[in-house]
């Protein structure tokens, strides 16, 4: 499998073990992705909210302080940005620069190394850009199991994400 494959299908299961743990459901719509959605997070409960996302990788020097600064294709950011009725997010996993480091496993642990970001790119304008937009994701917003459940809850309720 390809570096950036493996980097994507890492990336899908940080996601689906946040989801897990948090009581959320992943599926992975049918190829071809033509819309730029990886997943699609669904709960149970009350209203059955969900939230589609696109999942990327990088094991690039991409944080500061403060924020992500991502590289996104132009398409990926058009289809995200869209007016759509189900809400949609970007997530970001940061890996280490070596390889060899993403992911520790033992009889004891399984830990994948950094984390992953998530940024909602709805009602952004149109980019003059033809190649790809920088987004810039705040590191206060880590894709983990309790800001899972808040965005879910902000789904259910029809507040922007």
């Amino acid at each position: 499998m390809e570096l950036n494959d493996r980097k994507e299908r890492l990336s899908l299961a940080y996601v689906g073990v946040v989801a897990a743990y948090a009581g959320y459901k992943l599926v992975e719509p049918p190829p071809p992705d033509k819309d730029s959605i990886d997943g699609i997070l669904l709960s149970q409960e009350g209203r059955r909210p969900r939230i589609e996302f696109q999942a990327k990788a990088s094991s690039q020097k991409l944080l500061t302080d403060t924020h992500i600064a991502f590289p996104l294709p132009v398409k990926n950011y058009d289809d995200l940005r869209a007016d759509t009725i189900t809400p949609r997010l970007l997530v970001v996993m940061m890996l280490p620069s070596r390889e060899a480091s993403w992911m520790i496993q033992s009889d004891k642990e399984l830990r994948l190394r950094r984390c992953g970001y998530w940024v909602s790119l709805a009602g952004r304008p149109t980019s003059p850009n033809t190649s790809t937009v920088t987004v810039h994701i705040p590191r206060t917003q880590v894709f983990g199991s309790s800001q899972l459940r808040e965005l879910m809850l902000r789904a259910e309720q029809g507040v922007p994400l």
